[in-house]
């Protein structure tokens, strides 16, 4: 029997505002046109995209919430 194994971890997950707003806009738009042309019959193609979108969701609201530098 497998263990189940969450998308997100914050033990190993960065925090808040460790990746500048620029760069973490730039993830969401290569993981987004990464996987626009995935399969949804497609488990392991959805799995996939569902792991890299979070992260870069993650990433993204974690810039937009995380301490502003000039």
């Amino acid at each position: 029997m497998t263990s189940l194994v969450p998308l997100h971890n914050p033990a190993h997950d960065l925090p808040a505002g460790a990746v500048p707003l620029p760069v973490a806009v730039q993830l969401a738009r290569e993981a987004l046109a990464k996987h626009a042309d995935a399969d949804i019959r497609h488990g392991s193609a959805m799995y996939l995209a569902a792991s890299d979108l979070q992260h870069a969701l993650r990433n993204l609201i974690g810039a937009l919430d995380g301490p502003q530098h000039p």
